[in-house]
């Protein structure tokens, strides 16, 4: 009986302990490119313990970004091509060659599961992609859409699914205050459809730029701002777009082509 007792006792202990060891156990690190979810079939990324830098597979990243990846094991070296933009990797090294340039960062490329890791910063440096690491969440987050920034330094994401908006949006700025805007003048057919709904005590504003003209108005009035893109010489809509939330310039599509 009292060799009965002991082995539950044992059993017991080493259940908790590895139930205890389970529950401690980290939960796995998650990216995510401009919000999508980055799909990791055999190479989870890390932290490695020597530099305390998370380190990503460069392959899914790079193919979510829009980019071919190629490896040439005699060579040790990852090729990727991204539209014009040539970047060549070699294990070992911390520095890479982008499009004919140098640029280094704080940990080596390693190989690992025959799978190419490198640090968070290669992919900010290589892409000139924003990258944070969200400790409590352990996620990635990767994004590419240009920023706009305001007088405090913050960024604010620029839509890139329509080349005629991010052209206007890029324009936008907020300083002392006041968010200004210009119709790029490149365009003589371009004209922008500007309503500015305020807040309660002013009436609302509907106006159409002009190629090269500008607008301003006080962020403090605005409760919300709608743009519509304008061929004029076709009389037709291109693109709608609100900003809900100023001063964040953050613009939802509301229509298109």
């Amino acid at each position: 009986m009292k060799k009965l007792l002991n082995a539950a006792l044992a059993t017991a202990l080493v259940v908790g302990v590895s139930g205890q060891a389970l529950a401690n156990e980290p939960k796995p690190i998650s990216i995510k490119v401009n919000g999508a979810v980055v799909n990791l079939p055999d190479a989870k990324p890390f932290i490695d313990q020597a530099t305390n830098r998370t380190m990503v597979p460069v392959r899914f990243v790079s193919e979510k970004l829009g980019a071919k990846v190629e490896w040439d094991g005699a060579a040790q070296t990852v090729k990727i091509t991204k539209a014009e933009k040539q970047i060549a990797l070699r294990i070992g090294e911390k520095r890479a060659t982008v499009s004919g340039k140098q640029i280094t960062f704080d940990a080596a490329a390693r190989l690992q599961n025959n799978r190419t890791f490198v640090p968070l910063r290669f992919i900010s440096e290589a892409y000139g992609a924003k990258v944070d690491w969200l400790a409590a969440e352990r996620l990635v987050s990767i994004q590419t859409d240009t920023p706009v920034k305001d007088t405090s330094g913050k960024n604010f994401p620029v839509n890139n699914k329509d080349n005629r908006f991010q052209a206007f949006h890029q324009s936008l700025q907020i300083k002392n205050g006041v968010l200004t805007g210009t119709v790029p003048k490149d365009s003589p057919s371009l004209y922008v459809g500007c309503e500015i709904y305020f807040k309660p005590g002013h009436s609302p504003v509907a106006v159409v730029i002009p190629p090269g003209e500008s607008f301003s108005y006080k962020v403090t009035d605005i409760r919300a701002m709608g743009i519509t893109i304008i061929d004029q010489g076709n009389k037709k809509v291109l693109a709608s777009y609100a900003y809900r939330s100023l001063p964040s310039l953050n613009a939802v599509p509301i229509g298109g082509e």
